[in-house]
């Protein structure tokens, strides 16, 4: 009789609940429900029930109010709707793996935030035998813009990488970063928006810092470099080396094509060929005076030094040595002290050790003495009785051959001194 009784004051309670609007609050086991609660209900026995249904009832339910809530009896949790983010879960347990979902939520559909010195989030793939990923980011996007990545880093602080790969194993054969593309973009885009470099690359082993390479069919090329500023003036390229080793090296393997080429404009000017032969539009110019070939001599190298007149060695061929007696026809060339240009029949590998550069035309320092009279400007000068020193000639004695070349300063010193002379053996 009793349970008839309050069955029946609930009923009326309800009913009276429906008919009337009430601003008061309601206990439900309780006579004196929480003042933050307009529904308070108490029990140490039973529970409440919300609307369950299934996954497919609860998406058809037709403009659900924001914090609507039913349960799910095909995911057994607890559904609210969040206006404008759509159905979410109500719990706080942690996933069931393997877990997907998919959501629309234009803020984001996961935050996590560590605000002690640890991970946000931390992921292993700790099987030898994989081939997946710990992480896969994937974005579906037209767009281009800033951000639009499968994975986008950001690094807020005074320091720290935006991104930061490790393979930390020394022992494993692994790649830093790889970047793979199959459209028609780049494969990698670097700015640096103050004195940074955009691109730094260091190497503390026997490998190279930046090692780039195009194969098989490729037809690009593997390295391009330009500055589109116009009013830059620093070098495109700069080459620095604090090593024993080439500061630049070009190797060509090819079958065709030149070790270089320079232009102006678009305009050859200047280019090397595969055989290492050189060719400038405009010519050369050098530092030094003369035109000069490397030698070898019949004594030691030590015994011969820069303005030494030579004449050709009578025992040995393609030799030269000092020049000993007056006016002879042997004299070849001078020492040469700083050639603008060396001849030589040795490869350029050959370190010219043991040969002296001889000046066969131009400018050079000559050894000359006032056996023959006081030195002028103009004179010419021929071999002396001392050896490797040239003296001033007497014209009527002169035959072909004997003259090494034409004063340019004066000499009328005792012993043996040093001029500017033209040198053309004639």
């Amino acid at each position: 009789m009793k349970k008839i009784f309050l069955q029946t004051t609930l009923a009326i309670a309800l009913v009276s609940g429906i008919l009337n609007t009430s601003y008061a609050q309601v206990g439900i086991g309780t006579q004196t429900p929480d003042a933050s609660a307009q529904l308070d209900i108490v029990s140490t026995a039973k529970g409440m029930l919300v609307p369950r249904m299934t996954t497919a009832q609860r998406t058809a339910v037709a403009n659900p109010a924001d914090g609507l809530l039913v349960y799910d009896t095909d995911s057994k949790h607890f559904w609210f709707y969040a206006g404008g983010s759509g159905w979410g879960k109500l719990d706080n347990e942690p996933f069931t793996l393997p877990y997907s979902a998919t959501q629309s939520s234009t803020p984001g559909l996961m935050t996590i935030t560590n605000q002690a010195n640890g991970y946000a989030a931390s992921f292993k793939v700790d099987q030898a035998v994989s081939t997946s990923a710990a992480v896969r980011g994937e974005v579906n996007s037209q767009f281009a813009n800033f951000g639009a990545a499968g994975i986008f880093g950001i690094a807020s602080g005074s320091v720290g990488q935006a991104g930061a790969f490790h393979a930390s194993n020394p022992a494993g054969d692994g790649n830093g970063i790889v970047s793979i593309v199959e459209g028609t973009g780049d494969a990698v885009i670097a700015q640096a928006k103050q004195t940074g470099h955009a691109i730094y690359a260091a190497h503390s082993n026997a490998g190279n810092a930046i090692n780039a390479t195009i194969s098989g069919a490729a037809s690009g090329k593997v390295a391009f470099f330009g500055n589109t500023a116009a009013n830059n003036t620093n070098n495109i390229v700069e080459i620095n080396t604090q090593g024993k080793g080439n500061a630049f090296l070009a190797n060509h393997r090819g079958t065709a094509g030149n070790i270089a080429v320079f232009q102006a404009a678009g305009a050859n000017v200047a280019r090397i060929d595969r055989a290492g032969k050189g060719y400038f539009n405009d010519g050369t110019q050098n530092s030094g005076a003369d035109l000069a070939e490397a030698f070898e001599v019949t004594e030691h190298i030590a015994a011969y030094e820069p303005g030494d007149v030579l004449a050709i060695a009578t025992e040995k061929d393609r030799t030269v040595e000092k020049s000993t007696g007056a006016y002879s026809t042997l004299v070849l060339g001078v020492y040469a002290t700083k050639p603008g240009v060396l001849l030589t029949d040795q490869p350029v590998d050959v370190e010219m050790i043991d040969r002296v550069p001889m000046g066969v035309v131009g400018v050079i320092p000559t050894k000359v003495c006032a056996d023959g009279g006081a030195i002028h400007r103009g004179d010419l000068l021929v071999t002396s009785s001392r050896p490797g020193v040239a003296m001033k000639a007497d014209p009527g004695q002169i035959k072909p051959g004997q003259v090494i070349g034409k004063a340019l300063q004066n000499y009328a010193g005792d012993g043996v001194g040093k001029i500017n002379v033209f040198v053309n053996v004639k």
